[in-house]
């Protein structure tokens, strides 16, 4: 399970979180207002999720955690 890290997960929570505003956007007239907020997060969690991608190819190619230590 290489491939999954806090930043993807806390990429997702964050979508989820600005699309649940969303939907409440569509169903209150209040919320609506603030629809590129919306848009917003959810950008934002999308971006984290591209960094949690990143950062787990980059770890995964370049091998940081190391098992064995040298003395």
């Amino acid at each position: 399970m290489q491939m999954l890290n806090s930043e993807i997960i806390a990429g997702v929570s964050i979508f989820l979180l600005g699309f649940l505003f969303f939907i409440a956007g569509l169903l209150n007239s209040i919320w609506a207002t603030i629809f590129v907020v919306d848009f917003l997060i959810m950008a934002i969690g999308i971006a984290t999720i591209g960094v949690g991608f990143w950062t787990a190819m980059y770890e995964k190619k370049n091998n940081l955690h190391h098992t064995e230590h040298h003395h």
